[in-house]
């Protein structure tokens, strides 16, 4: 067998991981879509009552419950976005 061959037979038989939740963290549900959307944030604290909406979100849908649960790069938008709608509603932006 050449190495080429090698290389092929060793890529074909590696399985990637999957950042697709195994089930819905509310109700447990499996079935689960992915979807881009709107995800919104409830603010706590100083900011009560007020509420950050973060547009174009990856994320997975609970068809079960409607539960939103952002994929690790969702979570990683929503986090910079709030942060800086915090700044914002703060007055800390220059």
């Amino acid at each position: 067998m050449t190495a080429t061959a090698r290389r092929k037979k060793h890529r074909m038989a590696r399985k990637t991981k999957s950042s697709k939740p195994a089930a819905c963290q509310a109700c447990q549900g499996t079935n689960l879509v992915r979807r881009i959307t709107t995800y919104p944030v409830h603010l706590a604290g100083e900011l009560e009552g007020k509420q950050i909406h973060v547009g174009r979100v990856a994320l997975y849908e609970c068809q079960r419950c409607g539960h939103l649960m952002p994929t690790p790069a969702g979570q990683a938008k929503v986090d910079r976005n709030v942060h800086m709608g915090i700044r914002l509603f703060l007055g800390q932006l220059h």
